[in-house]
């Protein structure tokens, strides 16, 4: 029983450490391992040029507006031609007020087709354009937060390359002398 129980603890052990380790994507992360009071701890290397990178990229995956447009294009269109179908339908429904006769009262019966024509286009145009319309704005705000992603990249890599020139750079270089058979290292130390 004791060994059962035993090996039963050591199992879920085992599988606590694998699940633990999986986790925490330790393995996948540049890692240099320091040791501190007895104990180890693992530092990880991370470039904000890397994270600049992958924010750039997200952003740009929902920047793309060029169905919004052409949504906005296309519910232009339907719109345009429901307001033309009312407009006409009330042209013709009150030039036939004016006269009495059979052209009139074919008039206004054209009239109201073309109004009653006029609500199904309506009601599909003016939904199509409200909605590219929102969308095409959120899409131009992951666009502009994309370039300021890269215009904050393009800050930080010179704000990097000017700390590198102003910080103190020590080169050692090993030195042979073939004439006089010897040979040493010499330090050059940069501002």
């Amino acid at each position: 029983m004791n060994n059962k129980m035993f090996f039963f603890f050591l199992l879920v052990a085992g599988i606590s450490f694998a699940l633990a380790n999986e986790q925490l994507g330790v393995q996948d992360m540049p890692e240099t391992k320091v040791p501190s009071k007895g104990e180890y701890v693992y530092l990880v290397e991370l470039d904000s040029i890397d994270i600049y990178k992958e924010l750039i990229v997200q952003e740009d995956a929902e920047s793309s507006c060029v169905m919004d447009v052409v949504g906005i294009v296309v519910g232009s269109g339907i719109t345009g031609f429901g307001a033309f179908l009312v407009g006409t339908g009330l042209y013709a429904m009150f030039s036939s007020s004016d006269s009495q006769s059979l052209d009139g009262s074919s008039k206004g019966f054209a009239g109201t087709l073309l109004l009653l024509a006029s609500v199904p286009v309506l009601l599909l145009g003016i939904p199509v354009i409200v909605n590219n319309v929102g969308d095409y704005k959120v899409h131009k705000k992951h666009a502009l937060k994309r370039d300021e992603y890269k215009e904050a990249l393009d800050r930080y890599k010179v704000r990097k390359q000017q700390e590198e020139r102003n910080s103190v750079q020590l080169m050692v270089v090993p030195t042979l002398n073939l004439a006089k058979a010897s040979f040493g290292a010499n330090a050059v130390l940069q501002f």
